[in-house]
C-alpha cells in the first residue's frame, strides 16, 4: 500500500490591516474645532470660572493643541486656565500657518 502524506500546512502570513492611516486634517477643520471649544469653555468658566473642567474637554483641548503642533502643556485645574490653554494654542496656530496639522490615532 503506498503511503499517501498528509498535506503540507498552509503559510501562515501575517493579514494586512486594511485600514488605512487617515491624513492629517486641514488646518482650517483643527482651528474651527478649537474656536468651537473655546466656546463651550467660555460658557462654563463665566458659570464657574474656579470650578475642575471635565476631563473630556481637557482631552479635546489636548488633542487639539496635538494637531496643530503646539508645545505641550499640563492639564488646567480650572476652567480659567483651560480657557487661556485654548487661547495659547490658537495663537501659536496663527504665529506659524505653515506648519502643518499632525494626524493623530483615534481615541480607543
Amino acid at each position: 500500500m503506498p503511503s499517501i502524506a498528509p498535506p503540507a500546512p498552509a503559510p501562515v502570513t501575517r493579514r494586512r490591516s486594511r485600514a488605512k492611516p487617515k491624513p492629517p486634517r486641514p488646518r482650517a477643520v483643527v482651528t474651527s474645532e478649537l474656536r468651537a471649544l473655546g466656546g463651550l469653555v467660555l460658557e462654563q468658566a463665566l458659570q464657574d470660572a474656579t470650578a475642575r473642567p471635565q476631563a473630556s474637554l481637557v482631552a479635546w483641548s489636548a488633542r487639539l493643541a496635538a494637531e496643530l503642533a503646539a508645545p505641550p502643556a499640563q492639564a488646567p485645574a480650572t476652567y480659567r486656565e483651560l480657557m487661556r490653554r485654548i487661547v495659547e494654542v490658537k495663537r501659536e496656530a496663527t504665529a506659524h500657518p505653515d506648519r502643518p496639522t499632525t494626524s493623530l490615532p483615534l481615541p480607543a
